[in-house]
């Protein structure tokens, strides 16, 4: 009965996006653009609904008139066949904080195998597991490794088991017992296990607790270069191993992010990192420091459902199917990532069908696919495309230690001459809107009350001369004498340099700001180059962008503490007493109604204090050959992971 309920509430679901569909074909209005983004929109979220109604009925966990459980329970016939009867007992016990995943990665009538080829827009950084700094590299990483435990991607509210089957906390979330699968072995060594030189790497090895004691040891090493995540483990006291799959995290008070520190731990293997490529341990005072630059740092290991294969620096990276994978695997066989930095060469890559998946940059989408330029991406045609809603946002960062934008009243005046409506409308097409804080923009704790500043010279003119920026001499420039010496406001701003529509976007700034007498000088750089200057702050100001997590945290980029440490993400020097006690107090807050009361005033005083220029939330566009299908995306990152894709039989092109 209640699976008969369950499938007519399916068939509603798919009715109404039928209607949906059908009601957006016959609309006339004057703006395409608008029209197309709206009803992509409806239909991601029918989509979503659509497939989750169909997961929750094929693993039978479907709840009518009830919330899912908190803990696991029940013998759920689908998640109960990837654990062994003494893991399903741990884990479906009460008084466990995590529970199954209902989603699955291989969907009923999945073709198995195949090599899905995906566009990057730029190289990765490095792959050191720890000490990188960048989503790129982090959703390279979702592939290849896996956590205790993980937010479900289609609901991110559900802790959801990955290596851990069982974590007892206690009742003001200072101690996590964990107690790990036993079943969970190492990728091999991405290296030639036949050359002698690496016979120490032969072998099966399986995960143990001193996985996760060596990844809290290199996070919380100050030797080590992680200041992005040594901020997580301030009030962390330790980890202690009880045996080989059970360990315990303590901290020294409650604290609302002790959740997703723990929860999201993962392990890092000491034989491999504390070794050098003889296989020789480093002495332990020396781990940390060897870690920063160790000889596998071109190469990744991991547990996941993914091995990495190998890295061409500037090419391409391989992964594939890992069969030793303890849970469910993926239906595609292996993935190859391919740098592309040129967007049309991206494009036409597609359209030739030498790559499956692309993103598609905001001038194509206004051109290629609204305007019809491809018309592969019409009906019928050989590309599908989707427009959704990250949790990125874009800025422009103020070096505030440095000479030009260490008052206020200029770095407001920097916003005030960003024309943000109109750069987003020409050079973005319109796919994003206008920020003012730090926070998703579609979220509880950005207050949407606040407005953005208005793009307005004569006031940016006024609040340069309030600062002392000045043109005394008559020449166009105006000037400021700082520590003794006449200095000409003449800025570097380093951008994107494999990404047109920033370029574009910059020049049409450079030109306002030029008006009143301010020169910008555009320093298009490359990602890898890009990152290296913003975490040795070797910029003036930079065109930036972070991916937001579920649940908010401003410590790591916003806290004061953060501002003088080498490598961390307060790239721009933001301090603030009022702010640092608001973020300190919010990470002690379990309450959700305080946590959004708090972050509504840090992103008032983030408001007046303009460390950044908000400039937007951007809609993303994937763009496929169809031959992928299954093809879905999620609030949490990676947005477009392809774990549960999979690819119809095909000739090439």
């Amino acid at each position: 009965m209640q699976r008969n309920f369950a499938a007519a509430i399916a068939q509603i679901v798919v009715f109404t996006l039928f209607c949906v569909i059908a009601a957006y074909s016959a609309v006339q209005v004057h703006d395409l653009q608008v029209l197309v983004l709206d009803g992509n929109r409806r239909v991601d979220e029918l989509s979503t609904t659509v497939s989750r109604l169909r997961n929750e009925l094929e693993t039978g966990s479907l709840q009518i008139g009830a919330a899912a459980p908190a803990a696991a329970g029940g013998d759920q016939p689908y998640a109960r066949r990837f654990f062994s009867d003494a893991q399903w007992e741990q884990l479906s016990r009460p008084g466990n904080y995590i529970t199954f995943h209902t989603d699955r990665r291989s969907v009923p009538g999945a073709v198995e195998g195949g090599t899905i080829h995906r566009a990057a827009i730029a190289d990765i950084p490095g792959l050191n597991p720890i000490t990188q700094n960048a989503a790129d590299v982090s959703d390279l990483y979702s592939y290849v490794t896996e956590s205790l435990a993980t937010r479900q991607r289609d609901d991110p509210d559900r802790w959801v088991s990955d290596l851990a089957t069982r974590i007892e906390v206690n009742s003001d979330f200072t101690e996590y017992h964990v107690y790990l699968r036993d079943d969970v072995t190492w990728h091999p060594a991405a290296v030639d296990l036949t050359d002698p030189k690496y016979a120490w790497l032969r072998g099966e090895r399986k995960m143990v607790a001193d996985d996760f004691l060596f990844y809290y040891q290199l996070a919380t090493d100050p030797q080590v270069d992680a200041a992005h995540l040594r901020n997580y483990f301030e009030k962390c006291t330790g980890l202690e191993v009880v045996n080989d799959h059970e360990f315990i995290v303590r901290w020294s008070e409650p604290l609302f992010t002790s959740i997703s520190a723990t929860l999201g731990l993962a392990p890092v293997p000491r034989w491999l990192y504390g070794a050098d490529e003889d296989g020789q341990l480093y002495d332990a005072a020396e781990v940390g420091r060897r870690f920063n630059n160790h000889w596998y740092n071109q190469m990744a290991i991991g547990v996941g459902p993914y091995r990495f294969v190998r890295w061409v620096p500037g090419g391409a990276i391989e992964l594939e199917r890992y069969d030793g994978y303890y849970g469910e695997k993926p239906s595609i066989e292996k993935i190859e990532v391919v740098v592309m930095g040129d967007a049309t060469a991206r494009l036409n890559a597609l359209r030739a069908g030498d790559v499956d998946y692309i993103s598609v940059e905001p001038n194509q989408y206004a051109t290629e696919i609204v305007g019809g330029g491809t018309p592969e991406f019409g009906e019928g045609g050989n590309l599908a495309y989707q427009t959704y809603q990250g949790t990125a946002y874009r800025y422009l960062g103020w070096n505030a230690d440095g000479k030009y934008f260490n008052d206020r009243r200029v770095r407001l005046a920097m916003t005030h001459a960003f024309n943000r409506e109109l750069i987003l409308a020409q050079h973005f097409h319109g796919l994003g809107r206008l920020i003012t804080g730090n926070f998703f923009v579609d979220g509880p704790d950005y207050d949407q009350s606040i407005l953005p500043w208005p793009f307005d010279l004569e006031r940016a003119s006024q609040l340069l001369t309030e600062a002392g920026w000045v043109d005394g001499d008559g020449d166009g420039i105006r000037e400021k004498v700082i520590d003794g010496v006449k200095t000409n406001f003449e800025f570097g701003m380093v951008t994107y340099g494999y990404r047109p529509e920033f370029g574009a976007a910059m020049e049409h700034y450079r030109n306002d700001l030029r008006s009143i007498g301010v020169v910008m000088n555009i320093e298009p750089v490359e990602w890898a180059v890009m990152v290296e200057r913003m975490e040795e702050k070797e910029f003036d100001a930079y065109t930036g962008g972070w991916v937001l997590g579920w649940e908010s945290d401003p410590y790591q980029i916003w806290h004061s503490s953060q501002a003088d440490i080498p490598r961390s993400s307060n790239r721009v020097g933001f301090r603030n007493a009022e702010a640092d006690r608001i973020i300190e107090e919010a990470r002690a807050t379990f309450d959700p109604a305080e946590r959004t009361r708090l972050f509504h005033r840090f992103h008032a005083i983030i408001h007046e204090e303009q460390p950044y220029t908000f400039f937007f939330s951007g809609l993303e566009i994937g763009g496929w050959r169809r031959w992928v299908q299954n093809v879905n995306f999620s609030p949490l990152r990676p947005f477009d992971q392809n774990m549960n894709w999979y690819l119809e039989p095909h000739d090439a092109p």
